[in-house]
């Protein structure tokens, strides 16, 4: 299983964060990073791996570009890095070839189901506004498209389950 976000968040590196990977786990696990206010994302990703029954430590998870930024607009030259990303990715999943692959947001989202090639995309209103999540298949499985869980906090949220249960089902 992949999990892709898109890029880290932040304006500066934390000393006590892992600057490539993080050696001693998924950095999604608080006793191994603490994002302090952005934590409810970490809380969020591991709801997501409880549901799927799956270790946090035992997913690839990773951003398309591994460029720091507060936000998407402010990600410098975003048309470059972006397309840097795509080529990352497109590496990776071939060597890789995860049979699960969630990514998280907008713009990870279009890309990855890009380089996965995905076909047969489903769309499931979560319960939140016009937020959709995405399922559709790829040469070697599934791929499932999230809102940002950062900005949409669904995992728990009871207006989000049935769509959860649809994109989610049969995953593991």
């Amino acid at each position: 299983m992949a999990f892709i976000g898109l890029n880290p968040g932040g304006a500066a590196l934390d000393s006590t964060h892992g600057e490539f990977s993080s050696e001693r786990g998924s950095a999604y696990r608080r006793d191994v990073e603490n994002w302090g206010r952005s934590s409810g994302l970490q809380d969020q990703v591991i709801e997501l791996f409880k549901r799927l029954v799956v270790r946090p430590d035992d997913v690839l998870a990773g951003n398309l570009v591994p460029f720091r930024s507060p936000g998407e607009s402010t990600l410098r030259d975003a048309g470059s890095v972006i397309a840097f990303g795509r080529r990352l990715w497109t590496e990776i999943l071939e060597e890789v070839r995860p049979r699960v692959v969630i990514s998280m947001g907008g713009t990870a989202n279009r890309e990855i189901s890009n380089v996965l090639k995905v076909r047969d995309i489903e769309m499931h209103h979560v319960g939140w506004g016009n937020q959709t999540a995405s399922r559709g298949r790829f040469s070697d499985g599934t791929w499932v498209g999230l809102p940002h869980l950062s900005r949409f906090a669904i995992m728990k949220r009871e207006a989000s389950q049935s769509a959860l249960d649809r994109v989610l089902r049969d995953l593991t």
